[in-house]
């Protein structure tokens, strides 16, 4: 994809943001579709740790960097020294502003682990926690309860990390009003800095999926209650299914959502890359002993679509300066984005396209109807 005089097009300066996916887990949950093995052994997890780091060596990258999201999989399962391994090819990229996360599960969080991740520059940690209610954690394929709920985080506390989010879910399978109820009696009594809080989607390659499951009727907007709750609870709802506390926005994932060039790196892992004014999708494919990139070139269209979809999920919604792209991608749709604000699911003011409370409702059908 070039630039032309009348496009202002993302160009390569430096890419400042790494997903790192690091694919091993004790179990497998019902619901995951992400690349991920079992682990089997730690001579498997150190010779992907070497094929990772290799990979991460030709990047080239001599500057530091805004975020790196270490995900997976279960990247708690590492021990100390492949933790301490892992950091290591960081180490000149990495200074005390650069928003460092980690995924941990809750049965994993140890403290001589949450010790080597402050030491080696980790700064914010994501614990899965899906459920407090035992009962819905068993049925969703998970192995801690709320008591490991509880002491993982209260040891993360007390290892002194100052911001930590937790991952929720709900629309789950026998989920209750009640159960929603006592999620947020857990947040009020925890008040974690951020919660993403996702609804259950049943995709191909999970167990769920391959097994046919269909998508529990529940007959209660479990979304409307959460955002009512939440806001009382004075968090901050900035994106569609993420929440923060005192302003402690997910710096990694904005990235995604107002399109920043990332890396991805590691098996399974995606990136978004810029090369000679051409922009491309990444995807590493393969296993973990051996994986490769592919890359998809992105047409300008591809691109500015790409712009309302990740935008339109944020509630300050898109910026449509002039000299922006997204100001391009806004009147590549022009026709079709007029049409939605005349049926009251997006709207502009102070020169931003944002999507109304009725288009969060129906977000799906309102970028579907952006590409007709």
């Amino acid at each position: 994809m070039t630039k032309s005089s009348s496009e202002c097009l993302i160009t390569k300066d430096q890419i400042k943001n790494v997903y790192v996916h690091i694919p091993f887990c004790e179990h497998i949950c019902f619901y995951c579709d992400f690349v991920k093995t079992k682990v089997i052994s730690d001579k498997l997890i150190d010779d992907y740790l070497d094929k990772l780091i290799n990979e991460w060596k030709t990047k080239n990258c001599d500057y530091m960097l805004d975020t790196i999201y270490i995900g997976g999989g279960t990247p708690s399962v590492l021990n100390v020294n492949q933790i301490n391994k892992l950091m290591s090819c960081f180490q000149n990229n990495i200074c005390k502003d650069t928003e460092i996360t980690i995924e941990l599960n809750p049965e994993s969080t140890r403290k001589d682990k949450l010790i080597a991740y402050k030491n080696n520059g980790i700064n914010r940690i994501s614990l899965g926690v899906q459920t407090f209610s035992d009962d819905l954690l068993k049925k969703i394929g998970r192995k801690h309860t709320l008591e490991t709920i509880k002491s993982a985080f209260y040891s993360i506390k007390e290892v002194g990390f100052e911001n930590i989010s937790i991952d929720l879910m709900y629309n789950l399978f026998d989920q209750t009003k009640k159960d929603i109820y006592f999620d947020f009696k857990m947040i009020k009594k925890l008040r974690p800095n951020h919660i993403s809080w996702y609804s259950l989607i049943l995709k191909e390659d999970s167990i769920w999926g391959k097994m046919q499951k269909k998508l529990p009727l529940n007959d209660y907007n479990f979304d409307l209650l959460i955002n009512k709750k939440m806001a009382k609870s004075n968090f901050e709802r900035y994106e569609i299914s993420n929440y923060a506390l005192d302003g402690k926005k997910s710096k990694h994932n904005l990235c995604y959502w107002t399109n920043k060039l990332f890396y991805g790196i590691g098996v399974g892992a995606s990136g978004f890359e810029s090369l000679d004014n051409e922009l491309s999708l990444t995807n590493n494919v393969g296993n973990v002993t051996s994986y490769k990139q592919k890359k998809e070139i992105l047409t300008i269209d591809d691109y500015y679509f790409q712009i309302l979809m990740m935008g339109l999920r944020l509630i300050d919604g898109i910026n449509l300066n002039i000299e922006n792209d997204t100001y391009f991608a806004f009147k590549r749709y022009e026709i079709s984005i007029q049409r939605l604000i005349s049926k009251n699911l997006l709207e502009i003011k102070n020169n931003h396209l944002k999507t109304t409370e009725l288009g969060y409702i129906n977000l799906n059908d309102v970028l579907i109807e952006i590409l007709e």
